[in-house]
């Protein structure tokens, strides 16, 4: 047990690490996206003038938020069965991380995400053909995204994934009494956090365009959608899997299609 638990903190510590860094990449997008609001005539809003005052508040919010998401999903929810079985098996030796067939579910899946990616860049740009939408800003170029794509994909993988659907399937669980949580219970957990994965896009999509019933529907249904196979890998294949496929989906969609480009 203390060898598992051990595990557990250094697991815990690279993740923590991990989050911070996604934090810190997301600094550039941050800063474009106040630039070209201020360049849009907003003036609530305020840029700062000191990049290293934004790294080192940035890095601390990192830190205290990532600390808290990983004792949520790796110790709190540890009875969910799910947490960051790969990371944890660099530092338990175990030959899990070596199995033949891991590389093939990571391309799999990876292969998974570029498709479901393709997919929904075809019906968004349908639906934008036929239900324009009026832009309120410019939108930052693709080395923006390009970079944003890896600070979403690793924040929100442990804020969501991690985080907030470890938490709601141990508390399931919980009540129903269960060792391991069944298919059912998993499920649940899956698509509460895919709801709550739609609705915290919807501020996003508001600094580029009004919320209309076309805005909101597309926001909440991608998301909903995406949010959904997340997490259906993060339970399937883990934290590190979930976070690599995320980022190949935001690649796909946002850089290579460029749909709002």
């Amino acid at each position: 047990m203390e060898t598992n638990n051990f595990n557990r903190i250094k697991t815990a510590t690279v993740i923590v690490i991990l989050f911070i860094v996604g934090t810190l990449l997301n600094i550039p997008y941050s800063r474009e996206l106040k630039r070209l609001k201020i360049e849009a005539g907003n003036t609530q809003v305020k840029l700062s003038a000191s990049v290293t005052t934004e790294i080192v508040q940035t890095g601390i919010y990192g830190l205290i938020l990532g600390s808290i998401l990983v004792f949520v999903g790796l110790w709190l929810s540890r009875n969910a069965k799910l947490g960051a079985p790969v990371v944890e098996s660099f530092f338990s030796n175990s030959e899990k991380i070596k199995h033949p067939f891991f590389t093939k579910k990571l391309l799999y899946s990876i292969g998974l995400s570029v498709g479901l990616a393709l997919v929904i860049l075809f019906i968004h740009k349908l639906v934008r053909a036929h239900y324009p939408v009026t832009s309120i800003i410019e939108r930052p170029s693709k080395l923006f995204y390009a970079i944003v794509s890896f600070s979403a994909g690793i924040t929100e993988e442990i804020m969501f994934r991690l985080g907030l659907m470890s938490l709601i399937i141990a508390i399931i669980q919980f009540f129903k009494k269960e060792f391991k949580p069944s298919t059912i219970v998993v499920w649940i957990g899956i698509i509460i956090t895919a709801i709550c994965f739609g609705l915290i896009h919807l501020p996003l999509s508001k600094n580029f365009s009004n919320l209309t019933f076309v805005t909101v529907s597309t926001t909440m249904i991608g998301n909903f959608i995406t949010g959904s196979f997340f997490g259906w890998v993060y339970w399937r294949r883990g934290l590190l899997v979930a976070i690599i496929v995320h980022v190949v989906w935001d690649l796909v969609f946002h850089v290579v299609g460029s749909p709002y480009l």
